[in-house]
């Protein structure tokens, strides 16, 4: 089948969209004729690009639907936020079968399939069994032991840290008990330098810091304890039985980490913007001192999150995408 994915990715957005569509276009394999299109932004672009997909710039949506009657697709995959509905209905004049991934509006209700892992509404393909992860995270998830002493902590806000939360977290660490290695992962899209230099100039030993990471799932699961994201990362992490504090990056993210962690798997800190920076050190002096329960949290991430989600929504859209074919 010929296969269009419709993202975006920058600054303000994240990386998220992105790199869980890469994921799913990964999963349906070499069999079927993938390609991407995109409206703007040169992150995402050279991203997509350096998977080995083609991507196609269409800045308005005359343009991407010129682009996509002369691609014929079978099937379109968007996956960003907040679609417009008059979009997806555009995009069902030019394709068989449309699909949302993580859109809870008008949108998804225009839509012929909805995945929504993130932010479920009635009649979605949803659940934690169906998050888009790369190969790299199925492959790793294995049985991993809990160290009875937290030595490598690790630090991630996502792939642009759109608010800036990385400096303050990194400040609450160096306040708390901990005494091994701080590694802190800054994505691509970070845009918070000059703060974060100031915090991590002063801070002794300094940490770790690594950009343009490339095997995320290695480092991820070396730490023994994240402070992470509420987006994509913290379900990786879940995948890998690494146990996280949640700093929710976006407001949207809040109850996504609450379900998590009324399924035992994270302890969520809220937004960001609302946190008291002082209560995140608190929280992590008591991570620290309890062994069982972060290897209680490792033991239900793993279970709920496996890294076959990307099969799973592959397989449900090929053969929802069939019946449709069928009955036309």
């Amino acid at each position: 089948m010929r296969i269009v994915f419709r993202t975006e990715g920058n600054h303000a957005q994240g990386m998220g969209d992105v790199w869980g569509s890469l994921a799913l276009a990964e999963a349906f394999g070499p069999s079927h004729d993938v390609q991407f299109v995109i409206s703007d932004g040169e992150l995402a672009r050279e991203t997509i690009a350096g998977c080995g997909y083609r991507v196609t710039l269409t800045p308005a949506l005359d343009d991407e639907i010129r682009f996509l009657s002369a691609a014929a697709p079978d099937i379109v995959v968007i996956n960003k936020l907040n679609s417009d509905a008059h979009h997806v209905r555009s995009l069902k004049s030019v394709a068989k079968f449309v699909v949302t991934i993580d859109d809870s509006g008008e949108a998804a209700r225009e839509a012929n399939l909805n995945v929504n892992v993130l932010y479920p509404v009635d009649g979605s393909v949803t659940g934690p069994q169906f998050v888009t992860l790369r190969e790299e995270f199925r492959q790793a998830h294995r049985t991993r032991p809990i160290a009875p002493k937290v030595q490598r902590l690790l630090i991630t806000q996502g792939g642009a840290d759109t608010y800036g939360f990385t400096p303050p977290i990194l400040k609450a660490v160096y306040e708390s008990r901990f005494q091994g290695e701080v590694m802190v992962i800054l994505g691509p899209a970070f845009r918070h330098e000059s703060e974060f230099n100031s915090v991590a100039g002063n801070s002794t030993p300094p940490p770790t810091v690594i950009r343009n990471a490339i095997n995320m799932a290695a480092l991820l699961g070396s730490a023994d304890l994240a402070i992470t994201a509420g987006g994509l990362t913290m379900f990786e992490l879940c995948c890998l039985g690494t146990p996280s504090l949640v700093v929710c990056a976006e407001l949207f993210e809040v109850a996504t980490a609450s379900r998590l962690e009324e399924a035992g798997a994270v302890i969520n800190l809220g937004f960001g913007a609302d946190l008291d920076f002082m209560q995140l050190t608190s929280r992590l002096n008591m991570m620290l001192e309890d062994f069982e329960l972060r290897r209680r949290m490792s033991e239900r991430g793993r279970a709920l999150v496996d890294g076959r989600g990307a099969e799973r929504v592959a397989q449900v859209i090929l053969e929802r995408a069939d019946l449709v074919e069928a009955k036309s």
